[in-house]
């Protein structure tokens, strides 16, 4: 009799856990498609700012640094697939990125903070995006580039300064941006 009762406790338990965990799901889904549906272009102001080198890892552990990619201007994104705003606005970046897909000129680094590369690849897969993926470790992102919000982006000019940076969700694929990103390839 005792047996019977802890089973349908535990049933209990779990079925509740279940709808607990579908409920913030369904939240998080809500409040995302929200916040995409609020989306604004960017205020890209040209600014000439010097950071200190990130390090991030791709997908399969090889590091990098974004100091490789001088020569070219590069659209950084730090992002995490925790950050309802972060998810919201990477429709946009992957219309952005589909943009300039094949410009050699233009760089794509959408880094991910705290999460592993298995969590990047399953939501990339889950949400059909192709954006080049990376993580990084958060003692390794420099102090600069904490803006006090996610995501924060960050616009590379091809001399390695920073042109533009931008806290917060916005819609990437505005003509707004292509047109700086324009300007600066032509620098």
């Amino acid at each position: 009799m005792k047996s019977k009762f802890w089973k349908r406790l535990l049933i209990a338990l779990a079925c509740l856990a279940i709808l607990g965990f579908a409920g913030l799901l369904a939240f998080f889904k809500i409040v995302q498609h929200k916040i995409a549906s609020r989306l604004a272009a960017p205020v890209l102001q040209h600014e000439a700012l010097t950071v200190p080198d990130l390090p991030y890892r791709t997908l399969d552990g090889a590091l990098q640094r974004v100091s490789a990619s001088k020569g070219k201007v590069v659209f950084l994104n730090l992002w995490g697939t925790w950050c309802v705003q972060c998810v919201a606005e990477m429709p946009t970046v992957q219309k952005l990125y589909d943009h300039y897909r094949t410009d050699s000129q233009v760089e794509f680094l959408i880094v991910s903070r705290l999460d592993s590369p298995w969590a990047v690849r399953s939501y990339a897969s889950r949400n059909h995006l192709d954006l080049p993926f990376y993580v990084t470790r958060d003692d390794d992102v420099p102090g600069t580039m904490y803006l006090g919000q996610f995501p924060a982006t960050f616009i590379y000019a091809k001399d390695g300064s920073i042109a533009a940076q931008h806290a917060g969700a916005s819609d990437w694929s505005d003509k707004s941006v292509v047109n700086f990103i324009e300007r600066l390839k032509a620098q």
